[in-house]
């Protein structure tokens, strides 16, 4: 899948949004009895990002930031973790987004987003003209998710990256990391037109079980295998929480059974699995081989509290070596 693209400078180069995340450093209690906040690199993209750099791959992101203190911060942390941060760029008279996220007693999760359109959405700012080809060739996989895809001028940013990228033969790859109240005043019908087309770019297409309902119109796991690779994709993978993953490869159809955890801070564990998946392909694994380390990705992130490093390759494999 990868053999075309030896001249890349990097494993994979990502497009989407970074931002600030706000998040308790303990979890469990409501917000109004937290008494202590720190501030984590956050957003789906600068997530896998993240979570890919510390599995041992090169890995650059496209994204925008506000030309403000916050945006310095989370440039510096990304490139702390291991991230290449040259494609991320300042945007004059705009904040750095925010978040705030917690898992309160039941485990319930809860998301803020303080993003706000000319003010503080420096990600809106990009479009097609803002797309420099050496950007979109310059990791052997080309990778961009579901916020890259839900407005205008980002979206046809996002695309025409993923067609640069497959006209030298990289591999493009999809995450849905479907948020459906970041998709205000689209119709359904509009939201499902939107992830086809994005399917229809990518060779590899990643999801949850309840995205690849929304994609498909289906909620038969193999259906939605079939159909969402008869839009494009030679891969489709789809995660299932505590029931594992369900992949078609080429054709051939594939379970992976989850890892069974104490769960900590399951917020990303989307983009863990994401990164893992990619991480292993990189390494030279198979399909079925990549989605199972990428299980045990998601698995070792989720028993870890917020704020702890995102797993390493070498611990990953580890973990990996004992379904053998």
């Amino acid at each position: 899948m990868l053999e075309h693209a030896a001249d890349a400078e990097l494993d994979v180069v990502a497009i989407g949004s970074a931002m600030v995340e706000i998040t308790p450093a303990r979890m469990g209690r409501s917000l109004e009895d937290v008494e202590e906040m720190r501030p984590l690199p956050s957003g789906s993209a600068a997530n896998f990002a993240g979570a890919l750099a510390a599995l041992d791959t090169r890995v650059g992101l496209i994204s925008r930031v506000g030309a403000d203190e916050l945006g310095r911060w989370l440039t510096s942390r990304l490139g702390r973790l291991g991230v290449d941060t040259r494609f991320i760029k300042s945007v004059e008279g705009q904040l750095t987004p925010i978040s705030f996220a917690w898992m309160d007693q039941e485990g319930e999760k809860t998301f803020y987003f303080y993003r706000f359109p000319g003010h503080c959405d420096p990600m809106g700012t990009l479009g097609e003209s803002d797309i420099e080809r050496s950007e979109a060739i310059a990791g052997r996989i080309f990778d961009f998710t579901e916020a890259a895809m839900r407005n205008e001028p980002l979206r046809s940013a996002a695309l025409r990256a993923a067609r640069i990228a497959k006209e030298v033969g990289r591999t493009v790859c999809y995450a849905v990391n479907y948020r459906p109240s970041a998709w205000c005043g689209q119709s359904e019908n509009e939201i499902i037109q939107t992830q086809e087309n994005a399917c229809s770019h990518a060779d590899i297409a990643i999801m949850n079980h309840e995205e690849a309902t929304l994609v498909s119109s289906t909620d038969d796991p193999e259906r939605q295998l079939h159909r969402i690779a008869d839009l494009g994709p030679t891969t489709v993978i789809i995660s299932r929480g505590e029931q594992g993953a369900h992949m078609l490869d080429r054709g051939t159809v594939y379970d992976v059974h989850a890892r069974d955890v104490e769960v900590l801070y399951d917020i990303g564990a989307g983009d863990s699995f994401h990164a893992g998946f990619i991480a292993g392909l990189i390494s030279g694994m198979n399909v079925s081989e990549a989605a199972r380390f990428a299980s045990d990705a998601a698995a070792l992130r989720i028993s870890r509290p917020a704020g702890a490093p995102h797993p390493g390759f070498d611990e990953v494999r580890r973990l990996s070596a004992e379904r053998a």
